[in-house]
């Protein structure tokens, strides 16, 4: 799905496998059972250590190493980065060469480049194992303020004479969550900034009692409805819907949330290749 300056290529079912990339920067967010598909993704961003998100990891790495591409870069929470290596070392032995890759430990506060113009920045969310969610970022360079209205000519003879008249601004162009609590939204608030939200709605009725979603790590639509107002994305896309919904049942399940949101609200097939569940124009 192409969604403003991104797109976003992906599914999602919860418990079973999620694999989420941004083909045009060569990005992975977390492989599920690592399709051939996320073959060309040269950085791997893995929210959590969970199979469901990682599993295909190995597969992915052996694969690539065949087809002699370079190893990816592979950015994961700090904490399980000495268990993701010795994981991929064990095997070593059985595949007879080593899984290659550059494991990047993540931590808040880091900055992690993606080409000359875009960067992954982590931020903490809230599951039952260590996880981080990531912002991309895009620079772009926009004319100061105050020379904003001045004539073309004008802005040249200052850049001829030596004056700075641009400046660096940052445009949060895609925020994901991975698995985790809503209070993400509380205590990340600028992820509801983003011009795209990519976030888990695991659970959307009654279906599931509240103790257990909240056990298990993840996020009902309820929670989403008690902070309809907070969202100021351009678009949230919701995933990782649980096996006990069909397919077909989870468009007309989003439609009040369709209607109470000011951003366009969208979902990520549960499937690979499957149709994006259509929810009711105007939340009907």
């Amino acid at each position: 799905m192409r969604i403003g300056s991104v797109t976003i290529e992906g599914f999602s079912l919860g418990g079973i496998e999620t694999a989420v990339q941004v083909p045009e920067l060569r990005l992975a967010i977390d492989v599920g059972r690592g399709r051939s598909t996320l073959l060309r993704c040269d950085h791997i961003a893995l929210t959590h250590a969970h199979l469901d998100h990682i599993g295909g990891l190995p597969y992915l790495l052996a694969l690539r190493q065949l087809l002699r591409k370079p190893a990816p870069r592979v950015y994961v929470p700090a904490q399980v980065a000495p268990q993701l290596r010795a994981m991929l070392d064990a095997w070593q032995p059985l595949q007879r060469y080593p899984m290659a890759c550059d494991i990047v430990p993540v931590e808040t506060g880091g900055r992690y480049p993606l080409g000359r113009d875009h960067a992954l920045v982590p931020f903490r969310t809230y599951h039952p194992v260590p996880s981080f969610g990531y912002t991309i970022v895009r620079t772009v360079r926009k004319l100061k303020p105050e020379l904003a209205g001045l004539p073309g000519p004008r802005i040249a003879e200052l850049r001829r004479a030596g004056h700075e008249v641009g400046v660096n601004v940052e445009r949060a162009i895609l925020s994901v969550t991975g698995d985790t609590l809503a209070q993400v939204l509380d205590k990340q608030p600028q992820i509801l900034g983003s011009e795209v939200l990519l976030l888990e709605c695991t659970f959307l009725d009654d279906r599931k009692p509240m103790k257990l979603v909240y056990a298990g790590g993840h996020i009902h639509l309820s929670d989403l409805m008690a902070r309809a107002a907070a969202f100021a994305n351009g678009t949230l896309v919701l995933s990782h819907f649980s096996q006990i919904y069909k397919p077909r049942e989870i468009g007309q399940l989003l439609a009040p949330l369709a209607a109470a949101i000011a951003p366009n609200l969208r979902a990520l097939p549960v499937t690979p290749g499957g149709a994006e569940p259509q929810i009711p124009a105007g939340g009907q």
